[in-house]
C-alpha cells in the first residue's frame, strides 16, 4: 500500500517541515510498518508549463518545427520562448512541459539555450520519461512524444507542482490482519493518533438528479456464503474523458495508472476507502442485471486484459442475465467495460469472501489491487459510503452526468458490531506494564473504540473496520503499540526451565538403530506408503488386520496409494533395487513407524507403531585367499535379534515357531512375553521369495519397538556373585523331533532347583544309533551356591526330577 503525504494532508494535517523518515519510524513502531520513504521529485529544475501559440516549419530541416511558446519568467512576467522540436504530436493551443535555459531533467541532463540548424531554441519540450514519470503509469498514447497537459492547465507552473512530483510517498508493508490500513482513510486514523490530531472523514453528498433506479437495475446474490453484500448505483448522461490532473496525480503516486474519469473514480475510491469497485457499461449488461453466482461448468470469460479465461465451478463470478461479466473481486469482463462510447454506468460495490477470492485469483494467475483487499477483508459499513463517494466524485468531474434516485442494496444478514470485555489489571499483567486505566481508555478512544468502564473492568465497542480485534490480547496490543513499545520496561519472563531430553520412544529407536549399525547392517529409509500387492506377496490371509490400511487422498503415485501397515515390502523392494545394481550381499535395516487405523474412514489420528525390520542375504564376508566365504544363515539373524534384545534389557521371553505366513515354518522363530509378540525372524518362505522375485535364500526380522519399550529394563540391578566354585552336569537327551529344545529347556529350568544357575544347548545329533523320529540334544547345566561349594549329592535330586519330568514327554537320557 502506497500513501501520498500530499493526499493524506486532506484528511489529517501533515507537518511537511518534519522529516518524513521521523514520522515513518513512529508509524513503524506503532505496528504500521513503513517499508520505504520515497520522494517523488527526481531532481527536476526549471521545468514549467507553457502554451504553444504558433508553429512553423524549420527553414533548413524537414523534420524540425519552430514553436513559439507562451511562458512566464521566474518572476511571473509573460514571455514568449522559441523552442525547436522534432516532436510530431504538438499543436497550437496545447499546454506542454518546457525545460528552460539551465534546467535539469530526471536523468541529470542539463538543458541550455542553443541553436538547431541555425534556429535559436530557448530550451526543449519534455516527454514523461524526461521528467521522471514511469511509462507504466500513463496511457500508451501519453508515453509517446511530448506530454500534453489537460486543457486549461495554467502556464508558468512548476512541473513538480502540476504533477505532484514534490510529494513524498510512504510504501507500507502491512500485515494481513490490518485490512483497514489498505486505504487512505484507514491510514489517516493512524496518522492522526501519532500526531495527536483527529482525522477528517470526507463529506459525502450525492445529488440524485436523475430518474428513479427502480426497475432499471436488478441485483441478486445466488452464493450468499461468498457474497454478503452487493450494492449498485446507476449514473446516466456520462461523458467519458480523462480525469482531472489532481486525480491522475494521486493515482499515479499510489502506483495506479489513470485510464478515464469513470475507471479512475472506482480506483480512487478503492484507495480512499479500501473498498474495491467496478463500473459496467449499463447498455452492455443483458437484462440490466448483476448476479453474484458460482461459475457454470465450462463457462468462459474474456477479462479486461483481453485474455480468455476458463472458469471452474468453484469460482465466484458476476454475471448479467446471460453470461459472465466479471470475475468477482479480481477483474471485470471485456464485453461490459467502460469505453469512450459509454453513456450510462452501473457502479458495483460488494463484499466477497476473502479465501474464495484468493483461491480464484491464484487459480487464474491474476493478482490485482482489488483481490488483495478482498483477501484481507473489507468493511461492510463502508461499502455504502464508497458507492456514494464514487457517484459524488463522478458528478464533480463530469457535471453533465445524472445520478439515478435510489440505490440497490442486497444485504441479507447485516454484520453486528463486536464488543470485547477486558480488565485493566489483566491487560497490564499481560503486557508487563503499569499503564493507568485512564490512559488505556484514552488510547482506545483515539482509535475510535467506544469504551464503557466500570472500575477496573471495561468493555470496548470495536469499530466496524477493525475486524482483527476479537479478544483481550488484541485490546492489549492496541494499548501497547500506541503507548509505545519503547516505553515498556524490559523484564525477564518467569519460566520453569527443564533440561531437554529425548522421549523414551526416541531414545529406544536411537539405541536400536545404533546397535544394528554396529553389528554390520546398513540403514535405509523408505516411503511411509505402500501398495496392497506387497501384502498379498507376503501371503497374508484374507482378514489380516494389515490389509486395513489408510487410503491417501493425493498419493505421490499409483504405486503408493496407502499408508504402510508393515515394513516388510518396502525393505524387500530396497533390497531388490540394490540387487539390480549387482549389490547381492546385503544386510539392511529400517526403523520406522507403521500406521494402524482405529477405524475407516478415519475419524481420529491413527496409531503409529514403531518397528524395526531387517533383511539379510548373500555372503557374510568378502572373498579372501585364506578363508572361504560363508553364506548368511538362520543363526546370523537369530544372533542379531538376541543381541539386540539383550542390549535393550529384554530377557525371559518365550520362544516358539513363527506363525507368520511369510516365514519358512521350519526355519523361523517368534519371541513373546506374557502373550505379547516382540519379534519374528527367520528364513523367508520360498513362495514369498518367488512372489517378490528374490534371487535366493532371504532372512528377515521384525521387532515391535512399542512392545519392547514397555518391557525393556533400563534400570540395571546388580547382584553379588558367589565366591564359591560351581559345578556342572551335561545331559544328552533323546527326544522326539516334535519336542522342541524350548520345551526341554523350560522343564530343566522349572525343575533345576535353587542352585541351577544357567542352562544352554551345545549339541544336536540325528542319524546313526538314534531311532528314526528322534534326535539327540545335549545340554550343559551350571550349578552354584552362595553359601558353599556344591557336591554331587547337592544337585542329584534336581537332576533326577528333571529326568522324570522329561520322561513325561517321551524323552530319555541317551
Amino acid at each position: 500500500m502506497k500513501a501520498s503525504l500530499t493526499w493524506m494532508n486532506e484528511y489529517v494535517p501533515v507537518d511537511q517541515t518534519r522529516p518524513a523518515q521521523e514520522l515513518a519510524d513512529a508509524l513503524t513502531q506503532a505496528g504500521i510498518p513503513v517499508e520505504e520513504v520515497q520522494s517523488m521529485d527526481p531532481g527536476l529544475k526549471k521545468i514549467y508549463t507553457g502554451k504553444i501559440v504558433e508553429i512553423t516549419k524549420h527553414p533548413d530541416a524537414d523534420k524540425l518545427q519552430v514553436c513559439q511558446v507562451e511562458c512566464l519568467t521566474e518572476d511571473g512576467e509573460p514571455i514568449t520562448k522559441q523552442i525547436v522540436t522534432a516532436a510530431t504530436n504538438v499543436a497550437v493551443g496545447q499546454v506542454v512541459p518546457v525545460a528552460y535555459h539551465k534546467s535539469r531533467l530526471a536523468d541529470g541532463t542539463e538543458i541550455k539555450k542553443g541553436k538547431l540548424r541555425g534556429e535559436v531554441s530557448d530550451g526543449m519540450f519534455c516527454s514523461v520519461a524526461e521528467f521522471g514519470l514511469s511509462t507504466d503509469l500513463v496511457l500508451p498514447e501519453e508515453a509517446q512524444g511530448i506530454y500534453i497537459f489537460p486543457e486549461g492547465t495554467p502556464i508558468g507552473q512548476d512541473i513538480k507542482d502540476v504533477l505532484m512530483l514534490n510529494d513524498t510517498v510512504y510504501e507500507f508493508e502491512l500485515t494481513a490482519n490490518r485490512a483497514d490500513c489498505f486505504s487512505m482513510i484507514g491510514l489517516s486514523r493512524e496518522f492522526g493518533v501519532m500526531t495527536n490530531q483527529k482525522a477528517l472523514f470526507p463529506v459525502i453528498m450525492v445529488n440524485e438528479n436523475g430518474e428513479s433506479i427502480e426497475g432499471k437495475v436488478d441485483i441478486e446474490i445466488e452464493a450468499p456464503e461468498l457474497c454478503t453484500r452487493f450494492m449498485g448505483r446507476l449514473v446516466t448522461d456520462v461523458t467519458v474523458a480523462p480525469s482531472p490532473l489532481w486525480m491522475q496525480n494521486r493515482l499515479r503516486n499510489s502506483g495506479i495508472r489513470p485510464i478515464n474519469n469513470v475507471v479512475d473514480v472506482t480506483n480512487y475510491v478503492m484507495l480512499e476507502f479500501g473498498q474495491p469497485m467496478h463500473a459496467y457499461d449499463y447498455d452492455f449488461l443483458k437484462g440490466h442485471k448483476l448476479v453474484a453466482r458460482m461459475a457454470k461448468p465450462e463457462e468462459k470469460i474474456q477479462t479486461l486484459d483481453g485474455t480468455n479465461r476458463d472458469l471452474t465451478e468453484s469460482m465466484l463470478i458476476i454475471s448479467d442475465a446471460e453470461r459472465a461479466v466479471g470475475v468477482a473481486g479480481v477483474m471485470g469482463g471485456y464485453d461490459s467495460e467502460v469505453t469512450a462510447k459509454t453513456t450510462s454506468v452501473v457502479f458495483e460495490a460488494a463484499v466477497f469472501n476473502g479465501p474464495s477470492i484468493r483461491r480464484t485469483s491464484k487459480a487464474l494467475g491474476m493478482r490485482s489491487e482489488a483481490s488483495g483487499r478482498f483477501e484481507r477483508g473489507v468493511n461492510h459499513k463502508y461499502t455504502a459510503y464508497a458507492i456514494d463517494r464514487a457517484a459524488q466524485l463522478l458528478q464533480q468531474i463530469c457535471p453533465t452526468c445524472k445520478v439515478a434516485q435510489g440505490i440497490v442494496d442486497v444485504y441479507p444478514n447485516p454484520v453486528e458490531q463486536r464488543t470485547v470485555a477486558f480488565n485493566i489489571d489483566q491487560v497490564n499483567a499481560y503486557l508487563g506494564t503499569s499503564i493507568s486505566g485512564d490512559e488505556m481508555v484514552q488510547i482506545l478512544t483515539d482509535l475510535q473504540f467506544e469504551v464503557i468502564r466500570n472500575g477496573q473492568d471495561a468493555e470496548a465497542l470495536v469499530p466496524t473496520w477493525r475486524d482483527d480485534v476479537t479478544v483481550m490480547p488484541d485490546i492489549a496490543e492496541e494499548v501497547a503499540r500506541i503507548h509505545g513499545y519503547d516505553n515498556i520496561k524490559p523484564t525477564i519472563p518467569v519460566a520453569v526451565l527443564a533440561s531437554g531430553a529425548m522421549t523414551a520412544k526416541k531414545a529406544l529407536t536411537k539405541q536400536v538403530t545404533h546397535y544394528l549399525a554396529e553389528v554390520g547392517l546398513s540403514q535405509i529409509i523408505t516411503f511411509s506408503f505402500m501398495h496392497k500387492d506387497g501384502l498379498s506377496n507376503m501371503m497374508l490371509p484374507e482378514g489380516d488386520t494389515r490389509y486395513t490400511a489408510i487410503p491417501i487422498l493425493n498419493p505421490i503415485s499409483e504405486e503408493f496409494p496407502y499408508m504402510r501397515t508393515t515394513l516388510i515390502p518396502a525393505v524387500i523392494e530396497a533390497a531388490k533395487r540394490n540387487i539390480a545394481q549387482q549389490n547381492k550381499d546385503l544386510w539392511l535395516f529400517e526403523t520406522a513407524n507403521v500406521y494402524e487405523p482405529k477405524s475407516l474412514p478415519l475419524t481420529e489420528v491413527p496409531h503409529e507403531r514403531p518397528m524395526a525390520c531387517g533383511i539379510l542375504m548373500g555372503k557374510t564376508t568378502d572373498p579372501a585367499w585364506n578363508a572361504p566365504q560363508r553364506d548368511t544363515d538362520f543363526y546370523d539373524v537369530k544372533g542379531i535379534v538376541d543381541g539386540l534384545l539383550t542390549a535393550v534389557g529384554i530377557k525371559g521371553y518365550t520362544i516358539a515357531p513363527s506363525g507368520e505366513s511369510y516365514y519358512h515354518p521350519g526355519v523361523s522363530e517368534q519371541y513373546f512375553i506374557n502373550g505379547v509378540t516382540i519379534a519374528n525372524f527367520g528364513e523367508l518362505h520360498p513362495q514369498a521369495v518367488k512372489n517378490f522375485d528374490l534371487p535366493g535364500k532371504t532372512f528377515m526380522f521384525e521387532i515391535d519397538l512399542e512392545a519392547v519399550l514397555e518391557l525393556a529394563n533400563t534400570h540395571f540391578r546388580y547382584a553379588p556373585f558367589s565366591k564359591f566354585p560351581g559345578t556342572s552336569r551335561d545331559l544328552a537327551i533323546v527326544a522326539p523331533t516334535a519336542v522342541t529344545s524350548s520345551d526341554i529347556m523350560t522343564i530343566i529350568k522349572d525343575n533345576g532347583g535353587e542352585f541351577l544357575e544357567s542352562v544352554h544347548i551345545f549339541d544336536v545329533y540325528e542319524g546313526e544309533h538314534i531311532e528314526a523320529g528322534f534326535r539327540s540334544l545335549a545340554y550343559n547345566l551350571q550349578f552354584r551356591s552362595m553359601e558353599g561349594t556344591l557336591n554331587d549329592e547337592d544337585i542329584e535330586e534336581s537332576i533326577q526330577t528333571i529326568i522324570t519330568k522329561l520322561g513325561e514327554i517321551n524323552c530319555k537320557l541317551r
